[in-house]
């Protein structure tokens, strides 16, 4: 644990614009809070695992990034999502899973340097287990690109723990089908913007349990 805080102080000095520069709040970064609402990734606090991890749910062909966006603006959504999991104490001893439906999803959707800089930012250097990787609806050519990342980022555990997905029911065998959003069969009715406003009102009374608190760097 103390190995593993001293590399996430470490990464963050050397990926300020990552974290801390602007301090990773929708209340103050305006692109991030575009993004969240966007639903390229989400977090429903409702939506857990049969073995307990809390699931991060994505849909990549919500990712446009014709529209300015920078890949660090989609990494910290990322962060953003993760660092409001780890305030949830069972998913501080269950881990994550990510679903990826990456049903629609265009090369325009994706960019190399995301991967690189999300990967490099969480393995190694975040208290978080991730306990699968699902991936939905993958087109052939995602499978190359991500067998790549994979080849280069992930250590032998989390490749064990990937799995490209045939069918949606097949995670039905992860998750219990009624936790899942209703585009996928389930009886989730997600609303992001109502998510992000509460969470938004969090920041502003300073309710937000953060790893920035754990850390402060002198500007």
């Amino acid at each position: 644990a103390a190995a593993r805080f001293r590399a996430h102080v470490q990464w963050r000095k050397e990926n300020p614009a990552l974290f801390d520069d602007p301090m990773l709040q929708s209340t103050k970064d305006e692109q991030l809070d575009r993004l969240l609402r966007g639903n390229i990734v989400i977090a429903p606090d409702s939506l857990v695992a049969k073995n307990g991890a809390h699931m991060l749910v994505g849909r990549l062909r919500n990712n446009d990034m014709s529209d300015g966006r920078k890949p660090k603006d989609v990494c910290r959504t990322m962060l953003y999502l993760i660092d409001r999991i780890l305030e949830r104490e069972d998913a501080q001893l269950n881990g994550v899973v990510v679903f990826h439906d990456l049903k629609g999803v265009t090369k325009e959707n994706l960019h190399p340097e995301i991967p690189k800089l999300i990967l490099k930012g969480i393995l190694g250097h975040f208290p978080l287990k991730i306990r699968g990787i699902y991936l939905l609806n993958a087109p052939w050519f995602f499978k190359g690109f991500f067998t790549i990342i994979t080849n280069i980022f992930f250590p032998k555990k989390l490749k064990e723990r990937t799995h490209f997905v045939n069918k949606l029911e097949d995670m039905y065998e992860v998750v219990d089908k009624e936790k899942l959003l209703i585009e996928h069969g389930g009886e989730l009715d997600f609303d992001t913007d109502v998510w992000v406003n509460n969470h938004r009102e969090r920041e502003l009374n300073g309710d937000i349990n953060s790893l920035h608190s754990c850390v402060k760097f002198d500007k």
